[in-house]
C-alpha cells in the first residue's frame, strides 16, 4: 500500500515537471508583420517576413546569438523565405460538382498523406498540412 502511495506522488511530481517544461512562452510583440519587408534587413524572420508566425518560435535576433554565431558572418547564413507567406499566394483551387475537396500535397514522395476537406462554408477551406486552400466552383465570383 504504501509503496502504491509512492509511486503515485512520484509519477505525478514526473507529470508536473513536464508540463512545467513544454510551456509555450508568450510572444514579445505582436505576430503581425508590420510594414514591408527588406530581404537586406538581417533581423528580419525571414527576406519576405518581418516577424515571426508562431507564438513559440523565437526572433531571429534573439537565435542568431552566443558561441555557436561568434564570428560567423551572419549575411553568408541561409535565409530561406518564409513558407506562409509563399503559401498565401498561391490561388484558391475551385472543385465543380462536389462538396468535398482531396489534397494530398501534390502526391508522390513529397506530399503529405490525403485529406478529405468539408466545403460547405461559404468560403476557403485550408488543408491543414500544406495550407492550400480551396471552395466550390460556385463561389469563384464571391472570393
Amino acid at each position: 500500500m504504501l509503496r502504491q502511495q509512492i509511486f503515485k506522488s512520484t509519477s505525478f511530481v514526473k507529470q508536473q515537471l513536464r508540463l512545467q517544461s513544454t510551456k509555450v512562452p508568450a510572444p514579445a510583440a505582436s505576430l503581425k508583420d508590420v510594414g514591408i519587408p527588406d530581404p537586406k534587413n538581417l533581423d528580419q524572420q525571414a527576406p519576405n517576413r518581418i516577424a515571426p508566425w508562431s507564438p513559440s518560435q523565437a526572433n531571429r535576433s534573439e537565435v542568431m546569438t552566443g558561441p555557436r554565431f561568434t564570428g560567423k558572418d551572419i549575411e553568408a547564413q541561409p535565409r530561406p523565405y518564409a513558407a506562409i507567406e509563399l503559401i498565401h499566394k498561391q490561388p484558391v483551387r475551385f472543385v465543380e460538382g462536389n462538396n468535398v475537396a482531396v489534397c494530398d500535397g501534390n502526391g508522390g514522395m513529397q506530399g503529405h498523406p490525403r485529406v478529405y476537406i468539408n466545403l460547405d462554408a461559404s468560403k476557403p477551406n485550408t488543408c491543414g498540412y500544406c495550407g492550400l486552400r480551396f471552395a466550390r466552383a460556385e463561389l469563384k465570383g464571391k472570393i
